[in-house]
């Protein structure tokens, strides 16, 4: 492994090292299914309370690694790398569709895990298998990136809110040349984040609905438990609460847009995202030791009667600090920074 200057911030691996990488994790990936399928009451826990646990954190610091190394990138991609797929280019109207699909698919999928994926490992396995082939499929169809990572995926619209303050830059493993598969490329834009969308009306609207309106989705989402027995009450409560608070959020964020100034309206997107972050974890970070809204619910090993209770506070206050330092304060006066490098663009070379 071989890093760059400090000063400049950026990460470079051998090419190798990254393909080590994005093994490992896939079969990970493969053993977590596995698990989910024979041993659910442990693939539970490693799946929905340890990693993606940490996956908000990965998105926020080191968004570029994140997406060379995603299990599920890989499998997008693995059609292309071997030459088998279709490589259609995609419109920018399609993209934004598909983008927007993607985040309806986070809003409706999410609440989904306090009626069932959190209790049950063979209904998660089949969700993720579900996504693993509809990605393999994207990638068959379009060019490289464009069909699942840079649009469908329903994750990439998190990444996106997240990821728009990168601790580095880093290579991009999956691209060795630019082929422009698709435009404002997510891994290459400084900066990016929710707001940055196409001019495609129906993306435009999902970047208002994530910047704005993702933080009370989040706060609504954790005041609901995980139902044992489903009924007609628990799923509307289940989609209600997340839904409510997310429009309550995001006419607030709507109001502010009208209110203030232009120039003001990015500082107003990154107090968004970042609230959504410390959010999460606000929430989040006690309920892995069982000292949650719902003890017994996301628990990743109880520590309820061993901690003292002034212990969730602490918690909460530290990760708060923290991503207010990381994502609001740290990066004022830097340069602004990309996900990943831009390749060297692809020669066309035209048949004569």
């Amino acid at each position: 492994m071989s890093f760059a200057k400090v000063s400049v911030l950026k990460l470079s691996m051998p090419s190798l090292a990254w393909k080590i990488v994005q093994t490992i994790l896939w079969l990970i990936g493969v053993i977590i299914v596995s698990l989910l399928l024979f041993k659910p009451d442990l693939g539970i826990l490693l799946f929905w309370n340890l990693l993606i646990p940490i996956a908000p954190a990965i998105v926020v610091i080191i968004p570029g690694v994140w997406r060379n190394i995603c299990p599920m990138s890989s499998s997008a991609l693995l059609l292309t790398k071997l030459g088998l797929s279709q490589q259609k280019k995609i419109s920018i109207h399609n993209t934004g569709k598909l983008f927007s699909a993607g985040v309806v698919a986070l809003i409706l999928i999410v609440p989904l895990r306090h009626l069932l994926l959190n209790t049950s490992g063979p209904s998660t396995a089949v969700m993720l298998l579900i996504a693993t082939a509809i990605a393999i499929v994207m990638g068959y169809k379009y060019q490289w990136r464009s069909g699942w990572c840079a649009s469908l995926c329903p994750i990439h619209s998190v990444e996106r809110l997240y990821g728009s303050t990168p601790a580095f830059t880093t290579d991009n493993a999956h691209c060795t040349t630019c082929e422009k598969c698709t435009s404002i490329c997510p891994d290459s834009t400084r900066q990016m984040s929710a707001a940055i969308t196409r001019n495609v009306s129906m993306e435009k609207l999902s970047g208002l609905v994530m910047t704005g309106g993702f933080v009370g989705y989040i706060w609504g989402w954790y005041h609901v438990p995980d139902y044992v027995e489903v009924g007609f009450w628990q799923v509307v409560t289940a989609y209600a609460l997340p839904l409510g608070a997310g429009l309550i959020s995001l006419a607030i964020y709507l109001l502010l847009r009208k209110l203030l100034a232009p120039a003001a309206i990015r500082d107003v997107n990154k107090v968004f995202a970042t609230s959504a972050v410390i959010c999460y974890y606000w929430y989040r970070l006690p309920s892995l030791v069982g000292m949650g809204l719902y003890p017994d619910d996301g628990v990743l090993i109880n520590l309820s009667d061993t901690l003292p209770g002034w212990f969730p506070i602490v918690l909460k206050l530290a990760s708060a600090l923290f991503f207010v330092w990381f994502m609001l304060f740290r990066n004022l006066n830097r340069q602004k920074r990309s996900w990943s490098t831009r390749p060297e663009y692809a020669i066309k070379v035209s048949n004569i």
